[in-house]
């Protein structure tokens, strides 16, 4: 692989790992919750940190995005996904913090929905190949290609 290739390739791969962990962190949440919902309420100390750190973990992804589109060149819309994901972790947390779970197990809904879209996409990504150089310019104006002598002309008539 040309060093020029995984200079471009480098950020779709912090992004697919990014991608993965924010993944198994909001697997985690939905195990955690389903535990500490059973009747185990110790898990919901596990729950609350674990919620604390995908929230640090969601929002390395946003640079992270960032960083495909300059200097990866790839499409910006990851960018607007990553806030939003960001966005909806930090509400799912105040929603948890303030025991709102009326809201809080839709939104969590939601975000698992969201990272699995955003982990399929990174991984079903390819960074576009570079186009080769363009040959060296040809003149503008060219020399007449060499006339060739003239066939004799004939008249219509047939000898």
């Amino acid at each position: 692989m040309s060093e020029n290739r995984l200079a471009r390739r480098w950020p779709i791969i912090v992004i697919r790992l990014l991608a993965v962990v924010v993944l198994l962190q909001v697997l985690a949440q939905a195990a955690l919750a389903g535990g500490f919902v059973t009747g185990d309420v110790g898990l919901l100390g596990l729950h609350s940190a674990n919620a604390i750190l995908l929230t640090l973990t969601s929002a390395a992804l946003m640079p992270a995005t960032i960083l495909l589109v300059r200097p990866g060149r790839g499409p910006w819309w990851p960018i607007a996904v990553s806030v939003a994901l960001w966005s909806a972790v930090v509400f799912q947390v105040g929603l948890g913090f303030s025991r709102q779970v009326g809201l809080h197990i839709p939104v969590g809904m939601s975000i698992m929905g969201l990272t699995a879209a955003f982990t399929w996409w990174a991984f079903s990504y390819r960074p576009a190949r570079r186009q080769p150089a363009l040959p060296p310019a040809q003149p503008l104006v060219t020399a007449p290609p060499a006339m060739a002598p003239a066939a004799p002309r004939t008249s219509g008539r047939q000898a």
